[in-house]
């Protein structure tokens, strides 16, 4: 089914308000993008932040060899 198949069927308020929605939706990716790599930043600094916390507190994870 192309373009003109759809506009002679339905009208071009349809197809207008589907290029619309298509746009919308690919706007709203676009928007996300940076929230998302924030959020990955963050995370990786947290998880970094718990490590050093966690070894700081509790030491090292291997023991020391008894001799």
């Amino acid at each position: 089914m192309s373009v003109f198949d759809v506009l002679e069927q339905h009208g071009p308020w349809r197809l207008a308000a589907f290029a619309v929605s298509v746009l919308l939706f690919l706007a709203l990716g676009l928007l996300r993008t940076p929230f998302v790599a924030v959020a990955w930043l963050l995370r990786g600094l947290q998880t970094g932040l718990d490590k050093r916390i966690t070894t700081c507190f509790a030491g090292p994870l291997t023991p020391e060899p008894v001799t």
